[in-house]
């Protein structure tokens, strides 16, 4: 292992992490620098060229970002494409006759700052290795089945080459896999709807969201309002999760994540209620970026 190659790579995870945490997403991340056996043995087997015609090795640094839930894959894919340098991705088409594991891999560029020094010292032996890392996204149900995959089968080609009947079935392995994503994303919504009907104010919002909260306390004159004024929760209620997380990332929203700061934030970007205006904090009111969406 270069330990400065080990050292930039954390550096980068960082940076993705510090986006993340920020938006109260449930995920977990892995980061990895190639060892010089690895770039070896890479760039024998894909025959790379010197010739800066030539793709350059892109994934020198790499970092996987497993998500627990299947809906937010293309929150923090958005994201990280707006907040990140973009270079180039490889995301698999889904097909509706055929079955197949899809890709989500992101290559982003280095910050010149960050790279230069350790990525110099890197390609005065390898010339065909650029300033790049690759994002891999997953849910957290897929990362197994990817791991064996790729260990097992796809370094293993010749293995599978007269079994493509066992390729299939190892396939459909994934798609119970997929389904099953689906599935707990549904369970989380039908519990979230379970609590609005029996006005549990701080279960709904949990599960409806379904964010790392640092506490699960809520301020009791929120639960007050709410219980004075169904319509309003109501109104909390049907806000597309997946829509407030893009404006999360969007508008580089850095609070607390707490329950009741969900309701403010939530009040402040959509509803616009009185009654939670004025019990809303200075910090929040003051952010003008959530009032002026509508």
């Amino acid at each position: 292992m270069n330990p400065s190659l080990d050292r930039l790579s954390r550096d980068i995870g960082r940076v993705i992490e510090d986006e993340l945490q920020r938006s109260g997403i449930f995920y977990r991340i892995f980061i990895r620098a190639k060892s010089e056996n690895s770039i070896i043995k890479k760039l024998d087997n894909k025959a790379y060229e010197k010739s800066l015609e030539k793709k350059l090795m892109q994934d020198v640094v790499g970092i996987r970002i497993t998500m627990y839930f299947s809906d937010d894959l293309p929150i923090v894919y958005k994201a990280l494409k707006t907040k990140l340098k973009f270079i180039d991705e490889t995301i698999d088409e889904t097909e509706e006759t055929v079955f197949k594991p899809s890709r989500t891999n992101l290559i982003f560029r280095m910050d010149d700052e960050i790279a230069k020094e350790t990525i110099d010292s890197v390609i005065s032996k390898y010339i065909h290795i650029d300033t790049t890392y690759e994002v891999q996204l997953r849910t957290v149900l897929s990362e197994g089945w990817h791991e064996v995959d790729h260990d097992l089968r796809y370094k293993c080609k010749a293995d599978w080459q007269e079994h493509l009947d066992i390729s299939r079935t190892f396939n459909g392995v994934y798609a119970s896999l997929v389904t099953s994503d689906w599935s707990i994303i549904t369970i989380f919504e039908q519990l979230a709807y379970k609590h609005y009907k029996n006005q549990n104010w701080p279960a709904m919002l949990r599960n409806k969201f379904r964010l790392r909260f640092i506490e699960d306390n809520i301020d009791a004159r929120i639960v007050e309002i709410l219980n004075q004024n169904l319509d309003l929760a109501k109104n909390l209620f049907r806000i597309e999760r997946s829509d407030f997380m893009n404006r999360i990332f969007i508008d580089g929203i850095r609070i607390p994540m707490t329950l009741s700061n969900l309701v403010f934030v939530l009040n402040a970007y959509y509803v616009k209620n009185n009654d939670i205006l004025k019990i809303t904090p200075d910090f929040i009111l003051s952010n003008k970026k959530f009032f002026n969406k509508l």
